[in-house]
């Protein structure tokens, strides 16, 4: 199995730009817009779910800001890769370039580090000047040192010599003022790279408690700089949690934040559509499984990586299936009843089971039909999918001699005859139009979308 995700690789990043496959890329001109107008120490705040793409959206930010810097060391064939498809405004000379530069900073991948600030520090000369691979004993104040020195031709072994120190803080202290101290090392930076600083500051609200507060008040206390604009991309409902988790639950944690976020703004929604179509697989065979995919991902408000993996298990569950629609045995009753299953059920326990647990818990238990009504109580499913469930004497329009039913009673019918109609143990069986439904048809359904059926398919 291979994963569908599509992970904020250099590559990846660029291929999106070229084919604006989330349809966010006027979205990414608006945001730099937004970061070229800073011209004062700030911080912005990018909210957004887990899953919906913060790390790929600032990811593809900070490409774009390095590409507009006549200054950054860049490739002219990557930068022309970079912005030949995103719709800057023409004849601009502000838009055209800038002097900005852009850094990114994990902050989970830090959070076991005791002084964040001297992390970041460090991760900025890392990105800006270290090409070469080093092991944990090496001394890496002393090669950020020498790399201060060829970035901007100048000495600043005192600023790393502070930095060497058990106790780096109190150390600058001594020295003079921790704040002066840190412009200096801003100003070495910028002198040849830039004009301003961009830094992205990424899974703050995945990160400890003590961590995240610590991160936040350093930032604060110490790079508060008019040439620093801090991004961070974050779930601020998270966040939130994790405040209140250090400081106590009647902690006002929202008001707390404000000390750090001048611009809070949304994640611009991504086009799941598109992206779906991007990773489906094209065949006719998989035409009526990606309808009901994407129907269930629209119902739910599927996050993108929640569409990776939602699908990824549905195809991998039923491809089988998909690919056996000429096999003799789904012709008979018992067989159409599985695909049935296969088809139009497992997708939905699987989504059940990614967005809420105890809402799966109900349904697969017999006791919460609405998921089904949910997903297919409308007018194109009932025209062709619920309609092949319909027995002799049954109809959903007004037909002499037969009795007048809605969708949503054919669906529960459906849901009763998966979940809840108890067979007993002499057999028995529940008839929906050319399909038969029995004792078994509970387990098959609860075993396929943990893909232990015969239709799995691993390969694709």
């Amino acid at each position: 199995m291979n994963t569908l995700e599509l992970m904020p690789t250099e590559e990846n990043l660029i291929q999106a730009l070229n084919e604006d496959i989330l349809q966010r890329n006027k979205d990414l001109v608006h945001f730099y817009n937004l970061l070229m107008a800073q011209e004062t120490a700030g911080a912005i705040a990018i909210d957004g779910r887990w899953g919906s793409g913060k790390t790929f959206f600032v990811k593809q930010s900070l490409l774009m800001i390095n590409a507009k810097n006549p200054r950054c060391e860049m490739e002219k064939d990557k930068k022309d890769k970079i912005l030949c498809r995103v719709p800057f405004r023409k004849n601009n000379d502000v838009l055209d370039e800038n002097y900005d530069l852009a850094i990114y900073f994990d902050a989970w991948e830090n959070d076991n580090d005791t002084k964040p600030v001297l992390s970041i520090v460090y991760e900025i000369t890392k990105q800006l000047g270290l090409t070469y691979p080093f092991d944990s004993n090496s001394d890496v104040f002393k090669m950020a040192s020498s790399i201060f020195e060829t970035i901007s031709g100048r000495n600043i072994n005192n600023i790393i010599d502070a930095l060497k120190g058990e106790n780096p803080l109190k150390k600058f202290k001594e020295q003079k003022n921790i704040e002066e101290t840190l412009k200096e090392f801003f100003s070495e930076i910028l002198i040849e790279r830039g004009n301003r600083l961009i830094i992205f500051i990424d899974e703050l609200d995945r990160c400890k408690p003590s961590y995240a507060v610590h991160l936040l008040e350093q930032i604060k206390h110490y790079l508060c700089d008019d040439r620093i604009t801090f991004v961070f991309s974050v779930n601020l409902r998270e966040l939130q949690y994790t405040i209140s988790h250090f400081y106590g639950e009647s902690f006002d944690s929202c008001r707390y934040l404000d000390r750090f976020f001048d611009i809070r703004v949304a994640i611009p929604p991504a086009d799941i559509s598109r992206f779906f179509d991007k990773i489906a697989l094209p065949s006719d065979s998989q035409c009526v499984l990606n309808m009901i995919c994407k129907r269930i991902i629209e119902n739910y408000n599927f996050e993108l990586r929640e569409v990776t993996r939602f699908y990824l298990q549905v195809k991998t569950a039923v491809y089988g299936a998909t690919i056996e629609d000429d096999e003799p045995k789904f012709f008979f009753p018992d067989g159409a009843a599985q695909k049935l299953i296969l088809l139009y059920i497992v997708p939905v326990i699987i989504g059940l089971k990614i967005i809420n647990i105890t809402l799966h818990d109900e349904f697969v238990g017999g006791n919460n039909v609405q998921p089904l009504v949910d997903i297919f109580d409308t007018k194109d499913f009932g025209d062709w999918f619920l309609h092949g469930l319909l027995n002799g004497d049954e109809s959903f329009g007004d037909e002499e001699n037969k009795k007048k039913i809605s969708y949503k009673q054919k669906i529960t019918d459906l849901y009763n005859a998966i979940f809840v109609n108890n067979y007993g143990e002499r057999g028995g069986y529940t008839v929906l139009g050319n399909h038969r439904f029995g004792a078994s048809s509970r387990m098959f359904a609860i075993s396929a979308a943990s893909m232990f059926s015969d239709y799995v398919n691993l390969e694709v």
